[in-house]
């Protein structure tokens, strides 16, 4: 029987679990380490308090954190140490919707986001082709 199962098996006190290690095992962060420095930089809260790493989870917990620019509210359904797939992950959270934020506003949030990746990004200086093109098209003979 694998860790997570065991975690979640009826019958059996709920395990404690740091707040750090449940971020990374539920892929709300890429890395233990992330996770922490999120947390220690204030950035992670639960119950509108700031928290730390250490701090053990209950089922039923809400951690507010920011991503991508809003703010990100879950609630801890399940219990889980060590990091499980994707599809596995969704299970031990779900994700609260804010009240004040219309359909609009998730739309135009939507569309500037597709927006943002699509943008070209600029590397430094041009090269040597660049400059050439920038130039005939001053100079006007396309």
């Amino acid at each position: 029987m694998s860790k997570h199962a065991e975690n979640t098996a009826p019958g059996k006190p709920p395990p404690e679990v740091r707040l750090d290690k449940w971020l990374f095992a539920v892929r709300l962060f890429k890395t233990r380490s992330l996770a922490g420095k999120a947390i220690a930089g204030g950035k992670i809260k639960m119950d509108g308090h700031n928290v730390k790493a250490h701090r053990t989870l209950n089922i039923g917990d809400e951690i507010e954190f920011k991503r991508d620019g809003r703010t990100v509210r879950v609630t801890v359904k399940g219990l889980i140490e060590n990091r499980v797939g994707a599809k596995e992950a969704v299970k031990h959270y779900t994700i609260v919707e804010d009240p004040d934020l219309t359909p609009e506003m998730r739309e135009m949030t939507q569309i500037y986001r597709e927006l943002q990746k699509e943008s070209p990004r600029q590397r430094g200086r041009p090269t040597k082709r660049d400059r050439r093109q920038i130039q005939r098209l001053k100079e006007g003979d396309h």
